[in-house]
């Protein structure tokens, strides 16, 4: 005998079971037969040319037809190669739905809807063509392939791609899904379909919505009735006797509950439909009856399941409001074990998915039996899980209590059970009520994060795995102590995996808890890189959920190595990111920015990053109500002019409002100091060119610049360099302002950046000033010492500071060449830059209008002349120019 399975491949169980089952609306006949009148059918007798030649068939899969087509093509068995690429994978006949969609989950070959075709074969040939809903899958070439076992026979299917709507709703199976199963197992393959063995009523509830830990994701692992319509063979009862029965419920028959609970059994628009018939207050009322408790709580758990499976509160709201939760409250210590699994199970669908339920419910004083019940037999214990579960979802309070309660072991422990249920909702649990410090620690004292790990890994279900990742990616958040036992528990790769093969939850939080993981820690990401996470990450942001977490995790592998951000650039996420700038998910927009951020340090990123459209959606993110939002927006602005003329006139021509967005985060005190830091950065590159640069000054740059200079702030002093460059009388305000003094004590810090750019700016507000570079005639030791600095930059600025400043006169000049200028100067000759050659030559002059010997020392070996004869015959006339004078300046008979 055959079995009848679901989608995960388990024997299917009538009012209970999910999955894809073949109803009479799935099939259409030309002939408008029903399934069981069809007779024999198969392949096309007169393929090909009855495609050209029969007008049924037109009208069948014709643009127009009935089931209207935009490609068909004949299918034949998978070839060795083909199945080879399915290895280890468990096909199901009639289950052309869940076998697609298990090839796209394990191969990412893209699912096809559409329709397999059929003749009516005891009719004349040609004459009559039957269509049933059918999916397959299409191989990266393109080419059609189909894993579905077929009938002895029919080596062969015509397949049609479906021009509209081929899609199907999952759903319980009735008895009517199961007859027609039947039906079809016998007339196609000779085999008697066995009927499962009833259990016991389904105790263990839809798992309550789950959240991260930065948004709430309301999700069920299994899929929720609420999205599939009742099947159109399972014809709804009669009205009268659902009436009949629902007054008989609410005269207190107790046969008539047992009789309802039978008829309205896998509709859950029934099941909505009697609970607002009168049969709440007379079920309430049974559950203070010995006799009726456990049939009243059967009905009462299927009403709410289908409360929560059709998202209707009201269900769950008018329970409470007649008076349910404490006589559950008390089933929760009862003698009856199958009393303690069923009246969680019922609290926790009371709590799902409203906070006012939660609230509601947890002022019975329902923690402490639900808490006791998780050492229970294994039935009371998952479903008290659930309701913990439930009840703590986005509820810091409840979740709190339940910690304080000492909860935590005792779902530490269930993680444990060979129960994959148990496992599932006691990692879910465990996830919501890591949102404070007392509840991770509880965690970890617990040992939990080991077992949570190993749950990760494919041979447990994916809704156990799903739920682990979830509380892994909660206790990783903001914790890097955690996250290293995390990472130690071996947790990385089995994250990738579920990223690349899991459920969409799955996925969503395995993202999640990479995206926490990867923060610093460049050796994980290495790790993560190689098992394969950036293609994993870049393919779920096609997918409809995950995408926060995906960009978050990309952004985190991005950050800090070059190799990993051209991986990530080669992955093809550049023009989604860009479009998501713009998402209304908050967390979306943050990773969004977050990952254009740290790819845009990358040179040939950030013109890709520029060419891809992101300045504009940039610009607007700079106004964004969020201020990490806008930070990042001003730090990708910062990456992306850094060193690039060309970025920076592009964004000053596509989006010129940026540069008033980004005075005004500098300006604000209530930004943070990263978001003015990153914004003075770019505004600093901006104010490097032209025309960029005197509109930074004419929005009004200058004076919150010397506040945050006043700060301390390296990147204001980068600011003031580029500020000051272009006009005498822009110097001249700077000045005023006290520039020149906040920049002296800048070169006094121990932060190497800020004396940097601190030189910088001193070199240029000296220039051409006197008055300027009086006032820093105090710091020529200072700048000596940074000739000596391992950043060539550095030392240059340094050096073009000293040219100004020295001129000053013979003391200055005097106190540089005791410092140690001359041959640090000369020692810089070798590996100066070309815009720094020139600073050298005019440092080296300054020094030999009172010092000529000590420059002439200097530079008397061989090297050092070679070096500058280098310079005086490299073609720049300017710096020719500044080679002869200083030969001139030594005198003494100094050539090169």
């Amino acid at each position: 005998m055959a079995k009848l399975v679901d989608v995960a491949g388990k024997e299917a169980i009538i009012g209970q079971s999910v999955g894809y089952w073949l109803a009479d609306a799935d099939f259409v006949s030309t002939s408008e037969l029903e399934v069981k009148a069809h007779g024999r059918i198969g392949f096309l007798r007169d393929w090909p040319s009855v495609y050209t030649t029969s007008k049924a068939l037109k009208s069948l899969i014709g643009k127009k037809g009935k089931c209207a087509g935009k490609r068909v093509g004949v299918v034949g068995e998978p070839s060795p190669e083909e199945v080879a690429q399915v290895k280890g994978l468990t096909f199901h006949r009639l289950h052309s739905f869940s076998n697609a969609e298990l090839v796209e989950s394990k191969t990412g070959f893209q699912i096809v809807r559409g329709w397999a075709v059929f003749e009516h074969l005891d009719l004349a040939t040609s004459a009559a063509f039957v269509a049933e809903r059918y999916w397959w899958n299409t191989l990266p070439d393109g080419k059609w392939v189909d894993f579905t076992p077929r009938p002895d026979g029919l080596p062969e299917l015509l397949l049609s791609e479906a021009a509209g709507d081929a899609s199907k709703q999952r759903s319980t199976l009735t008895e009517a899904d199961f007859v027609m199963a039947a039906y079809l197992f016998k007339q196609r393959f000779s085999l008697t379909l066995a009927r499962a063995a009833q259990p016991q009523p389904a105790l263990a509830a839809q798992p309550p919505a789950s959240e991260t830990k930065a948004k709430e994701t309301p999700t069920r692992t299994s899929a929720p009735a609420a999205e599939s319509p009742a099947p159109a063979a399972a014809a709804a009862a009669p009205a009268g006797s659902l009436r009949e029965l629902t007054k008989r419920v609410s005269a207190g028959d107790i046969e008539a509950v047992r009789e309802l609970e039978t008829k309205i059994t896998g509709n859950e628009e029934q099941c909505i439909q009697v609970a607002g018939d009168g049969i709440i207050a007379p079920l309430v009322k049974m559950l203070g009856e010995s006799t009726k408790q456990e049939d009243a709580l059967k009905l009462l758990l299927l009403v709410t399941d289908a409360g929560v499976g059709q998202k209707n509160v009201d269900v769950a709201s008018n329970l409470i409001s007649a008076g349910v939760v404490d006589p559950l409250v008390k089933l929760l210590s009862s003698d009856s074990t199958n009393l303690k699994e069923l009246a969680p199970a019922v609290l926790g669908n009371l709590a799902h998915e409203s906070p006012a339920n939660q609230d509601k419910v947890a002022k019975m004083d329902v923690f402490r039996p639900l808490i006791d019940l998780l050492s229970a037999e294994i039935g009371p214990a998952q479903e008290a899980a659930y309701a913990i579960w439930n009840l703590t979802v986005g509820h810091e309070e409840n979740s709190a209590k339940v910690v304080r309660l000492g909860a935590v072991p005792k779902l530490a422990e269930l993680l444990k059970s060979p129960s994959d249920v148990a496992q599932e909702n006691a990692a879910g649990a465990l996830m919501h009520v890591t949102m404070s410090a007392e509840a991770r620690a509880a965690i970890v004292q617990a040992d939990a994060i080991p077992r949570l790990c190993e749950l990760l890994k494919p041979s447990y279900e994916p809704e156990v795995s799903s739920q682990a990742a979830g509380a892994l990616l909660n206790l990783a958040s903001d914790c890097p102590e955690y996250a290293k036992l995390i990472i130690k528990g071996g947790a990385v790769g089995p994250l990738v995996n579920l990223v690349k093969d899991g459920p969409d939850l799955a996925r969503e939080y395995a993202a999640g808890a990479l995206m926490n993981l990867l923060r610093n820690e460049m050796e994980v990401a290495d790790q993560a890189a190689k098992a394969g996470a950036i293609p994993a990450l870049a393919s779920l942001l096609s997918r409809p959920t995950g995408h926060s977490e995906a960009l978050g995790a990309l952004a985190n592998l991005a950050s800090g190595s070059s190799e990993r951000q051209v991986s990530i650039y080669k992955a093809q996420v550049t023009r989604k990111s860009v479009s998501l700038l713009a998402d209304p998910d908050l967390d979306i927009r943050r990773s969004a920015v977050a990952l254009i951020m740290n790819l845009s340090p990358q040179a040939k990123i950030k013109e890709r990053i520029v060419e891809a459209g992101a300045l504009k959606p940039l610009t607007l993110v700079l106004k964004d109500e969020d201020d990490i939002i806008r930070e990042r927006a001003a730090g990708a602005f910062a990456n992306l002019f850094n060193d690039h003329s060309a970025n920076v006139h592009a964004g000053f021509t596509q989006a010129p409002e940026m540069i008033p967005a980004l005075v005004e985060i500098i300006q604000v005190p209530t930004h943070s100091e990263d978001a003015k830091r990153q914004a003075a950065h770019a505004l600093a590159m901006l104010a490097a060119e032209d025309g960029p640069c005197d509109a930074v000054w004419s929005a009004g740059a200058g004076a919150p610049m010397l506040a945050m200079l006043k700060d301390q702030v390296a990147e204001a002093a980068l600011g003031i360099m580029n500020l000051s460059w272009r006009w005498p009388e822009v110097k001249q305000e700077l000045a005023k302002g006290g520039a020149v003094e906040y920049l002296t004590k800048m070169l006094k810090s121990n932060d190497i950046m800020a004396k940097e750019y601190a030189a910088g700016a001193l070199m240029n507000m000296t220039a051409g000033s006197m008055e300027n570079a009086e006032k820093a005639v105090g710091v020529v030791t200072l700048l000596v010492n940074m000739l000596k600095a391992e950043a060539v930059q550095a030392a240059e600025w340094s050096a073009g500071a000293l040219a100004n400043i020295t001129r000053m006169g013979a003391e200055p000049q005097k106190e540089a060449i005791s410092a140690g200028a001359a041959t640090a100067l000369a020692a810089l000759l070798p590996k100066v830059t070309s815009n720094g050659k020139t600073l050298l030559v005019l440092a080296f002059t300054s020094l030999a209008e009172h010092q000529a010997a000590a420059v002439q020392k200097a530079l008397s070996g061989n090297k050092e002349r070679s070096r500058l004869r280098d310079f005086r015959d490299s073609g720049n006339e300017e710096l020719q120019d500044y080679t002869n004078t200083l030969v001139e300046k030594i005198g003494g008979g100094f050539t090169l």
